[in-house]
């Protein structure tokens, strides 16, 4: 994936009318209709203060998707804003009409404007192949003559050609992209060896098939797999991993079983497995041996202790290390200890051997903050989907379009 584009930093801002669009997803209390937390408004709020304070700044960003209970108009989105800036922010319940027009052409520099859900407008969820496309669509037409500059900043979306994500005739890359893109370009381009790659959570087929890009590019010293990733290498080989995990993995693993089983082969010595994993017992963990899963036939929630301590020293071993998932069901308390752990690890591998730790948002990044150490690793990635696909050697339609559309 080549990495070419024009920063935000690269032209002058002050006095300038800019539209910013960002990620600012939210999770959202359906029933009060209140956001619970927003990570990535309060990363947003920094940069606003930074680099944006002497522009007029119009923020477009989506929450979910139609059809979702949490899908909504971005008021709420815009008093967390103004409650984290410290400074008033005006919102329209609109987002390339009249009613926004006449409030862009007002706003002045060191305000900010928020417009409605993007997704609101039935032309954005598309996939632009053709990016012309995207360009003709009446909201980019409408709205791209009303500012100076257009910033995409929304990461956790770069792997979507959605409209507002490819459309704009110029763009460059705001602070959050381009603060991503500095960190994944070290691990595309030339990592510092031995380089691991600790792989857990949703998506295994797509996880696999990312090690596997890494391998055949001899990118890749150690892959530690745990979670689905795992149960789909183990249920391939032959080995019943039990009902409850296997349901979870049946159609990845009929599609793919014999590509799983030739890497598998090919690179076995360096594909780290689970020797022991943990199922949740009368609300208590218990350990059992790999070849336990079916018997017991639960979901493994969790590695083993003997598995932390085979993972833990490989991470120790390494310079490079990228975190793509949690290797437990983090969300439950009972399987969050082997996430924690691998952590802890990733934290001393950055202190004491100035290794490049990065971690893919979503636990993980939970993981990290929670423990009070999201500082203490080199990076966190707020874009799961995205960061996979760059893994993978895709070249993402957010990154195509900075490419092509530069100034």
């Amino acid at each position: 994936m080549k990495i070419d584009y024009t920063s935000y930093k690269d032209v002058d801002l002050k006095g300038k009318k800019v539209l910013i669009r960002v990620d600012i997803n939210s999770n959202i209390d359906v029933d009060k209709m209140e956001i619970r937390d927003s990570p990535r408004i309060r990363a947003l709020v920094p940069a606003l203060n930074e680099n944006f304070k002497d522009s007029a700044v119009i923020i477009m960003a989506h929450q979910s998707r139609p059809g979702d209970k949490d899908f909504t108009d971005l008021d709420i989105h815009a008093r967390e804003i103004e409650k984290e800036l410290g400074r008033p922010v005006k919102f329209v319940k609109d987002i390339y009409g009249n009613e926004a027009i006449q409030a862009i052409k007002a706003l002045k520099p060191g305000e900010v404007l928020v417009l409605n859900n993007v997704r609101k407008f039935e032309g954005e969820m598309k996939e632009y192949k053709n990016f012309s496309d995207a360009e003709n669509t009446e909201m980019i037409k409408t709205l791209f003559p009303l500012v100076d500059y257009v910033i995409v900043d929304a990461f956790g979306a770069a792997h979507r050609a959605n409209a507002s994500i490819v459309g704009w005739p110029k763009m460059l890359a705001g602070p959050i992209t381009a603060k991503e893109l500095f960190a994944l370009k070290k691990i595309m381009d030339e990592p510092e060896k031995p380089m691991a790659m600790l792989i857990g959570g949703a998506k295994a087929i797509d996880k696999f098939k990312a090690m596997k890009f890494n391998f055949d590019n001899d990118k890749l010293d150690y892959a530690l797999c745990s979670g689905l990733t795992a149960v789909l290498i183990f249920e391939a080989l032959g080995k019943p991993m039990g009902e409850p995990n296997h349901k979870i993995i049946a159609k990845d693993l009929e599609e793919n079983k014999d590509m799983i089983r030739e890497t598998y082969k090919k690179y076995k010595d360096r594909i780290i497995l689970p020797e022991d994993l943990i199922i949740e017992e009368n609300g208590k963990r218990k350990t059992i041996s790999v070849d336990e899963a079916a018997k017991f036939n639960k979901t493994t929630g969790d590695i083993g202790p003997k598995t932390v301590k085979d993972f833990k020293k490989i991470i120790m071993d390494c310079k490079t290390i990228v975190a793509n998932g949690p290797p437990g069901i983090f969300e439950q308390e009972v399987f969050r200890e082997g996430t924690n752990e691998m952590v802890d690890a990733m934290v001393k591998a950055t202190k004491k051997n100035h290794a490049l730790t990065v971690i893919g948002g979503g636990e993980m990044g939970a993981a990290a903050s929670m423990a009070g150490k999201a500082d203490d690793v080199s990076f966190i990635s707020t874009a799961g989907g995205a960061m996979l696909e760059i893994l993978s050697g895709k070249d993402l339609p957010m990154i195509k379009a900075l490419r092509e559309k530069k100034l």
